[in-house]
C-alpha cells in the first residue's frame, strides 16, 4: 500500500497589503493635488476679476498681457 502524504498547503492570503497600501496612498496624493490645483486656479463666474474672452467686459489693467 502507498504511503500517505500530507497535501495541505497553507494559503498566503495577506501578501497584497503592501500593494493595496501603495494604491491608497497614490489615490490620496492625487486627491490632494487636484484639490490644491482647484483652489489655486478656480474663479467663480460671479467673481469681478473673472472675465470671459470676447465678453466685452473691461478687464482690469494688466490682465491678459501674456503677449498673445
Amino acid at each position: 500500500m502507498a504511503e500517505y502524504n500530507e497535501r495541505y498547503i497553507p494559503a498566503d492570503t495577506n501578501g497584497g497589503w503592501p500593494f493595496a497600501t501603495g494604491v491608497i496612498v497614490l489615490a490620496l496624493i492625487c486627491v490632494a493635488t487636484a484639490t490644491y490645483i482647484h483652489r489655486q486656479t478656480y474663479k467663480h463666474p460671479t467673481d469681478v476679476t473673472w472675465h470671459g474672452k470676447g465678453s466685452g467686459d473691461a478687464a482690469p489693467p494688466g490682465a491678459g498681457s501674456l503677449g498673445h
